[in-house]
């Protein structure tokens, strides 16, 4: 560890409000974004697996069914994956707070003593 920084005091990070905060919306992110990722995948390999006539019509000359759930599969995963980069970004932000927060309060300790 670089001589400028301090190690982290884990138990409190853990027990941080703006922690608890910070987990409980990565959470809920990764909750919705992998049930929406699950609901996707089963029902583009499901509709191949078990419905392979449906799959194979053409409502359009030149684009069957299958090619439209496959664009859709991918335009969703694209979403998840901007979705995931925008929600980091706020995370990044909570977590120097929080990060910053106990520094700040053991260096005014220390200059109290």
């Amino acid at each position: 560890m670089p001589p400028t920084e301090t190690a982290a005091d884990w138990s409190r990070l853990w027990s941080d409000p703006s922690m608890l905060r910070l987990r409980r919306d990565r959470r809920g992110f990764f909750t919705v974004a992998w049930s929406v990722f699950a609901v996707a995948f089963c029902a583009l390999i499901g509709f191949a697996a078990f419905a392979p006539e449906i799959i194979a019509k053409r409502p359009v000359p030149g684009l069957s069914v299958g090619l439209i759930l496959s664009l859709a599969y991918v335009a969703t995963v694209m979403s998840l994956g901007a979705w995931y980069v925008r929600r980091a970004r706020h995370w990044d932000i909570l977590a120097a707070a929080v990060l910053s927060v106990p520094a700040t309060r053991e260096r005014e300790a220390a200059g109290n003593v």
